[in-house]
């Protein structure tokens, strides 16, 4: 490689082999190291972003089987995030317009080549920074989780049965609200909510939090004080999740006869219904001091029998599979 070249892949749309050679040419002869590959129709550039990582894509504005806009449709399609850069014969505005919207980042016209250069740098660094952006924001992430279960862990250390459950709520509730088709993000909301959905925890006495056989009414008013301490000890946080009305809400049920609030219906966000299912169903399917296990038939039973009416539908018709194969969370 020849010294102070700037090295990128590039996958370029373009009918005419004439034109590519003259492309790559002024490519090198201004600075650039190109690896590239040349396609024309949409199934070869299919296989291209199938098979190989690309840096840039210049694209011909019209091919006789394939044009630019639908390639930038099929980029989106893949969900890549590749800098998309025009070079055509002469464009009218209407179709610029149309391009950028469609995601192409620039528009060069080939009697104007010598635009071309500085655009394809000015990308490439876009995309470097983006790509250190989208790692640094990946790293905190999973820094953040491992804080989350941390602190989990934590408050789970003077009730170990509460860590447990904790954690197997989660990752519980993250499998059903994939298996709902619910976003990406609330689906993360959703593993977080349920690692700190008992926080509140904290305030209640060991002693109880521990204690075999039956708890006192004195004793389960305590415990049933701890959603509104989760709520405030989560309330203030800048979370991207609503983990503190979680907190706050996962006993609140649809007819409205949950706690603290007694709030019902459509007043319940989607995050509350499924993590209060699941948090059901993992407390009755795990042993706690003041009572062993229920049966698999017993839970099935309750959450059954409370479909569409203090426990939501969807969630319910998704978990039942799940408790009868098995696939519930163990430690």
């Amino acid at each position: 490689m020849e010294e102070n070249k700037i090295p990128f892949s590039l996958l370029l749309i373009e009918d005419s082999e004439d034109d590519a050679i003259l492309l790559l040419r002024g490519l090198r002869r201004n600075g650039f190291d190109v690896t590239f590959e040349r396609v024309d129709t949409e199934a070869d550039m299919r296989r291209a972003l199938e098979n190989a990582k690309w840096d840039l894509i210049i694209s011909d504005y019209s091919l006789p089987q394939f044009d630019a806009l639908r390639a930038l449709e099929l980029l989106r399609t893949y969900d890549l995030d590749i800098p998309f850069i025009v070079v055509s014969g002469a464009i009218g505005e209407e179709t610029a317009v149309s391009l950028m919207r469609a995601g192409a980042c620039d528009y060069v016209l080939k009697d104007n080549i010598h635009r071309l250069y500085p655009a394809i740098v000015r990308e490439l660094n876009t995309a470097r920074m983006k790509r250190a952006r989208r790692r640094a924001d990946e790293d905190l992430k999973v820094a953040f989780f491992d804080l989350v279960e941390t602190v989990s862990r934590a408050v789970g250390s003077r009730d170990p049965y509460t860590a447990d459950h904790e954690r197997r709520v989660a990752i519980l509730a993250r499998d059903v609200g994939r298996k709902m088709g619910l976003p990406e993000d609330v689906v993360e909301g959703l593993y977080i909510g349920g690692l700190l959905h008992d926080i509140g925890k904290i305030s209640v006495p060991e002693s109880i939090l521990s204690k075999p056989g039956e708890l006192s009414k004195e004793e389960w008013a305590l415990v049933r004080t701890h959603p509104v301490r989760g709520y405030e000890i989560l309330k203030d946080t800048k979370l991207p999740w609503p983990a503190a009305e979680m907190a706050l809400h996962h006993h609140e049920r649809l007819d409205g006869s949950g706690y603290p609030d007694g709030i019902k219906g459509d007043d319940l966000s989607v995050e509350v219904r499924v993590l209060g299912v699941c948090d059901v169903v993992e407390a009755m399917l795990s042993h706690r001091p003041y009572r062993p296990a229920r049966t698999e038939e017993e839970t099935l039973d309750e959450i059954l029998s409370g479909r569409g009416v203090i426990y939501d539908s969807d969630v319910v018709d998704i978990i039942v599979p799940m408790v009868k194969s098995g696939k519930i969370p163990e430690m």
